[in-house]
Order: structure tokens, then sequence, then C-alpha cells
């Protein structure tokens, strides 16, 4: 006796929809970013492939202080540490050129909330050496700090401003 295609179906949309929906769960959840530039050298090198795990906007938890983290590139500051940039004709990177709706920085996390703000960060924290972070603020820095935009020139990074937390490095495709 055949089975019917009406049996078949439920079996068919599980069998389908499934792996389906755990797909798009995983993207949701995870990023992969490529490196640009040398600020992390040695640990990460420009054209290296991250896995980020994204962090939910309710919650910051799992930023660890020397954790790597992707968050969202901002340009000098003037303003007083902790505030938004501003600058006139819009953001711009390093390079000049104009920042785009995707302009990420990979930088690694120096101090977060309540941890004190290291000596010798300047220009933008400065002021704040040795006072505690403010919630939902951190401080990041690149690993090769000659290279590096990083809190010395933007002050805090906020807490919503940071896409995620990198878990390992990809193999490199060539």
């Amino acid at each position: 006796m055949q089975p019917s295609g009406r049996r078949l179906f439920p079996f068919a949309v599980v069998a389908v929809g499934t792996p389906l929906l755990g797909v798009l769960l995983a993207r949701r959840r995870f990023v992969v970013i490529t490196v640009a530039g040398a600020s992390m050298e040695p640990a990460y090198r420009s054209g290296d492939r991250v896995l980020v795990r994204r962090l939910s906007r309710s919650g910051r938890t799992g930023i660890e202080r020397g954790g790597v983290v992707v968050a969202t590139w901002r340009p000098p500051s003037d303003d007083p540490p902790g505030e938004p940039a501003e600058t006139h004709g819009g953001p711009r990177r390093p390079t000049g050129e104009p920042l785009g709706a995707r302009g990420w920085m990979i930088k690694r996390v120096v101090a977060g909330p309540g941890d004190p703000v290291p000596e010798g960060l300047g220009p933008a924290l400065t002021a704040e050496a040795g006072k505690p972070v403010p919630r939902e603020r951190f401080v990041v820095m690149g690993d090769n700090a000659s290279h590096s935009h990083d809190s010395r020139h933007t002050g805090y990074v906020e807490g919503g401003d940071i896409l995620g937390v990198v878990i390992r490095r990809l193999e490199r495709r060539w």
C-alpha cells in the first residue's frame, strides 16, 4: 500500500522547514565580518574573517574586559566624553571617505561599566582617567595602537553601538 501525498506533507514540511528555520535563526544570531586594516594586529590581520555573536538589543551581556567586539565606527569627537560625535558634512572614515550605513570597527574591550578608565587615554578620555566607566558604556582599543582609531579618539562606545562579540577567526579562503 502506497502512502498518500497528504500523509507525507507534514513530514516534508518538518524535513524542509526545520533546517531552513535553523539557518534563518543562525543568521539572526551570528554574522561574519571581514577585518579591514591593521588596528588589531597581530590578533587579527586585514582580510581575516571573524565569526561574531550578535548581542540582543535588550541586553549587552557577554561583553567582557579583554574580549573583542564589533561596534559602530565613530569619527573623532570634540564633544564631552560619552556624547555622540557631531561632524559637519556627515561622518567620515579616517581615510576621508564617507561612512556608509555599515561602518564597523573591531576592537578589544579594555574597560566596561564600573571599571576605572585606564590612565594615558587621550585626548577623548584624558579627563575621565581613574573615574568609573558609566553604565552601558565601554572603553575599546586596537591591539596595534599606532594604527588604531579607538576610544582614545572617540571616547566611550555606547552599549547599543556594539553589534556583537567576536567568537573566533575563520579560516582564510585562499
